[in-house]
């Protein structure tokens, strides 16, 4: 019989299939595919790429990506920028540990010094002006484990309702209450019933499914 060790090993973990991981990305799937490929050697994978899952860390360093991309930073400098902070920090997902908010500059300025092609400069001083205008108001949402890793995620505020915890429901987004999935809530509301029915009906206050609106419809735009 075979041994049960591997799927308990995965409790904790947050678990979210390829399409799920682009959808709360809003990014293409094909383009996450390609982000976790070993070829691309972009994150650390917990699990065989085979199985095409992600964990919750996986999914924040993929955040990460994601909006470095969405402002023009090459894969290249994301990558030098990785195995800096990964050195730096002895961390196997070095853009979800906390140290990279404040450390984060420092490792940009160092690759920039280090650089030898004009070319490369130029885009590792884009990824600096990302880390510094961009990536701060993503920090604010992250709740750590002390100095340490990323434990949970607050796509709305860091005082919402919303939150994607990988010892709930499997990382999925919920209501932080109650736990109900927002996007049980969200298709209640989509197939044509009015929100405090949909409220009255799980048990919810009615915040909790305003809330999962606007981050379900956050996702879509």
């Amino acid at each position: 019989m075979p041994s049960k060790a591997p799927s308990q090993s995965r409790l904790g973990l947050g678990l979210y299939s390829i399409p799920e991981a682009a959808h709360i990305l809003g990014a293409p799937v094909q383009r996450v595919r390609r982000w976790i490929s070993p070829e691309e050697r972009l994150i650390h994978r917990a699990l065989a790429p085979e199985e095409r899952t992600v964990t919750f860390l996986e999914l924040m360093e993929l955040h990460f990506i994601n909006m470095f991309r969405s402002e023009g930073v090459s894969l290249q400098t994301i990558r030098r920028a990785a195995v800096a902070a990964s050195r730096k920090f002895h961390a196997e997902y070095p853009f979800a540990v906390r140290k990279f908010d404040t450390d984060g500059r420092t490792i940009f300025a160092t690759l920039i010094r280090d650089a030898e092609d004009e070319e490369m400069v130029e885009d590792l001083k884009r990824g600096q002006y990302v880390f510094r205008q961009i990536m701060r108001p993503f920090f604010r949402r992250l709740e750590y484990r002390g100095t340490d890793e990323a434990l949970r995620y607050w796509p709305l505020d860091i005082k919402g309702r919303v939150v994607l915890d990988p010892e709930r429901q499997f990382g999925k987004p919920i209501d932080s209450e109650t736990g109900i999935p927002t996007q049980t809530l969200y298709e209640a509301v989509k197939i044509g019933q009015e929100p405090s029915d949909v409220a009255t009906w799980f048990g919810v206050p009615r915040k909790a499914v305003a809330a999962a609106i606007k981050f379900e419809q956050s996702l879509s735009v």
